[in-house]
């Protein structure tokens, strides 16, 4: 019985070491937020960095739930491994604590960047913090989703010339990845005119998912929007930009059937996330190129704004500001242009789909959120404002979050709470026009009614 009491401690112990040797790692990850030179390490690195990043407290709880198991069944007392690591776990404690507090900060700097917008609506904004039960049923409840809500799903928006050409080239399956889905309120009907926020998934151009969405879909959902997420194919034989062309497609299906669903085609706002936030400033950047369109160069894409979270801005990476080689990956596995990914050619293309290399010119609104320690180079997303700044009389918003590592955002943590109140704020100060006169929507339907027209006469 004591041989077997002795293993079973053994085993605790054992166990509550590579628990603390982990969160002692991670924590220093989610604090230094140090980026490797292996993408796929920097990948799992940063989603379990911002276990601890988002939710601190909560690791914090569930260390000092597994130290008092070891102490009331005496392992502490038999085992010096267990102990060793108890101490271990004082300095990871500190820093969980210290994660927590720079979680706080992000109240601070959103607060002013929403001070600038109430300059414009006169009105003040104060965010609930630790001492608001608001702020505690957030953090302690963090997953929501709106209860009156229509989810129609799986909506093609290929043309039966493009089934057929994806369907031969990519396969059914790739066909299948076509298609959008459309989430309103319940009391959304056709006609409504509801702003549209389009958005598209992250995961590297060549993973992902429309039913990965964070808590800002949720947000604008609940404030009467109606959400188009986007899927675009992920793996064909054409390569990138296959992926920006579908997301095209997907807004021409929007402009043609949004309505139906509530939803106002003349007033769609493009966001998206990591690779998600590179096409959507694509879109955005290139309205209307026929290079992006064919068989449907007639076709409206541009849009009236642009929010693009945790994005790749600079496929080049002149600077290497990146520790990783994107560009190779890029060129290789995304475009899979042959040659060397460093050559004259390759070196263009890259330049050709950088945002950061196209906003001479835009008319169109942008706001940047970007997390100060992303593996996505926080200096890209700085240099592309100042670029756009200095060469476009759109106006931009930067929304630079403290200790926020790549796509913090999809986690529903206090730090991303306010990050969505301040996004959702931007969007609805700018974009949700309820007294969009009858005159103006007139105007436009004429206009359509004549484009209409002469491409049929």
């Amino acid at each position: 019985m004591g041989f077997i009491l002795f293993l079973v401690r053994s085993t605790w112990a054992v166990s509550y070491a590579a628990f603390s040797l982990t969160s002692f790692i991670l924590t220093g990850f989610a604090i230094f937020g140090e980026r490797t030179p292996n993408r796929v390490a920097n990948i799992v690195l940063s989603l379990t960095s911002n276990q601890y990043s988002e939710f601190p407290l909560i690791l914090f709880f569930l260390d000092l739930i597994f130290q008092s198991w070891l102490s009331v069944t005496g392992t502490f007392h038999v085992s010096p491994l267990a102990r060793f690591f108890s101490y271990v776990n004082v300095v990871t404690a500190a820093g969980i604590v210290y994660l927590f507090k720079r979680s706080l900060e992000s109240q601070d700097v959103v607060e002013n960047f929403l001070g600038q917008i109430s300059k414009e609506n006169k009105t003040k904004f104060k965010l609930p913090g630790v001492t608001s039960p608001r702020f505690w049923k957030q953090f302690m409840n963090p997953f929501h989703w709106p209860r009156n809500y229509i989810l129609n799903e799986n909506i093609p928006y290929w043309t039966s010339k493009e089934q057929m050409y994806a369907m031969h080239t990519d396969g059914w399956e790739s066909v299948l990845e076509m298609a959008v889905d459309v989430y309103r309120p319940d009391d959304i009907e056709g006609g409504h005119d509801r702003p549209v926020l389009m958005y598209i998934h992250g995961g590297g151009w060549t993973s992902g998912s429309k039913s990965l969405l964070g808590p800002l879909v949720t947000e604008m959902i609940d404030q009467n929007w109606v959400v188009v997420a986007v899927n675009h194919r992920l793996k064909t034989k054409d390569g990138y930009p296959t992926q920006l062309i579908d997301c095209k497609r997907a807004l021409r299906w929007i402009r043609e059937e949004v309505q139906t669903f509530g939803g106002d085609p003349l007033n769609v706002v493009v966001a998206g996330d990591s690779s998600g936030g590179q096409l959507a400033a694509m879109l955005a950047l290139t309205p209307n190129d026929p290079a992006y369109q064919h068989g449907f160069e007639k076709v409206d894409t541009s849009v009236q704004g642009c929010l693009v979270q945790s994005a790749t801005l600079d496929l080049v990476d002149a600077n290497d500001y990146s520790a990783a080689n994107g560009r190779e990956r890029f060129i290789r596995e995304v475009a899979l242009r042959p040659g060397f990914p460093e050559s004259a050619e390759n070196i263009a293309f890259l330049k050709e789909h950088s945002p950061l290399y196209k906003v001479e010119g835009t008319n169109v609104p942008f706001l940047v959120v970007h997390g100060s320690l992303d593996m996505c180079p926080v200096e890209t997303a700085r240099d592309f404002v100042k670029e756009f700044r200095k060469k476009s009389t759109a106006s931009i918003s930067y929304l630079e979050i403290p200790g926020g590592h790549h796509c913090f955002e999809m986690f529903s943590s206090p730090r991303t709470w306010y990050t969505t109140i301040a996004t959702a704020e931007w969007l609805n100060h700018n974009f949700n026009k309820a007294d969009r006169s009858a005159s103006e929507k007139k105007i436009a339907r004429v206009h359509e009614l004549v484009e209409w027209w002469h491409e049929n006469n």
